[in-house]
């Protein structure tokens, strides 16, 4: 009985998660402005703080925020791409 409880709750907080997203990718639809200066602003920052991380030994956190960098680089060149093709 306890197992089963768990599963269902699992599953109806799994839903609340899709059904929490959806509205947000429906607003994303719609149109999001990007703030493109901004973004690069970010992306040096967050490149700052890896090399600064690496250099003190961070190697872990080092790499985790040049990943959320080269996101974040990826999703300035979709707002630029866009732009460009409007």
């Amino acid at each position: 009985m306890r197992r089963m409880s768990t599963l269902v709750v699992t599953a109806a907080m799994a839903a609340g998660v899709v059904f929490t997203a959806l509205p947000a990718q429906s607003a994303a639809a719609a149109g999001v402005t990007c703030n493109v200066p901004e973004m690069h602003q970010q992306v040096a920052r967050l490149r700052d703080r890896a090399n600064s991380l690496d250099h003190s030994g961070y190697h872990d956190a080092a790499r985790n925020t040049r990943s959320e960098a080269d996101a974040l680089q990826r999703r300035m060149q979709w707002c630029i791409d866009a732009e460009n093709n409007l």
